[in-house]
């Protein structure tokens, strides 16, 4: 049985230099997120309204595409893609709590440009994982991938 970093390796042959970026940009995305300092005292923490609100959704979506598309290329190494994409999306997260606890004033900024990255890397995802999610789509509904 092939080691996990070959696996690994493997994948992001297969998934492609753009979709390792797409996953890359993410990964930046959610540590901007999650760097966001607890509020001060007296500020109110606001819900996210309509464009905040689509980010939120969008920044959500992308995991999910990119998790879909490397499936689908992943020929076989589920554990592969998950410890990859799982594995940024937990280091993300706990790098970005780190930031937010450390240095609020750097992780307010990070906050503040989240928005404008998930935007940019949810459209490279869409561009890389287009066709991906089509054919699995595709297969569900026809029963055959072309």
């Amino acid at each position: 049985m092939d080691s996990i970093s070959t696996l690994i390796s493997q994948l992001l042959v297969n998934a492609g230099d753009l979709w390792g970026l797409a996953l890359i940009g993410q990964f930046f995305v959610m540590i901007c997120e999650s760097a966001k300092p607890k509020p001060a005292e007296g500020e109110t923490a606001a819900e996210p309204r309509g464009f905040g609100l689509l980010v939120t959704i969008l920044s959500l979506l992308t995991p999910l595409l990119l998790l879909v598309h490397a499936f689908y290329v992943g020929a076989g190494a589920p554990i592969a893609i998950l410890a990859l994409v799982g594995g940024v999306i937990v280091g993300a997260g706990l790098i970005g709590w780190i930031i937010g606890m450390a240095a609020p004033p750097i992780g307010r900024t990070l906050n503040r440009a989240a928005p404008f990255l998930a935007v940019a890397v949810f459209a490279l995802a869409i561009y890389v994982t287009w066709r991906s999610a089509f054919g699995l789509l595709n297969m569900f509904v026809t029963g055959s991938a072309t």
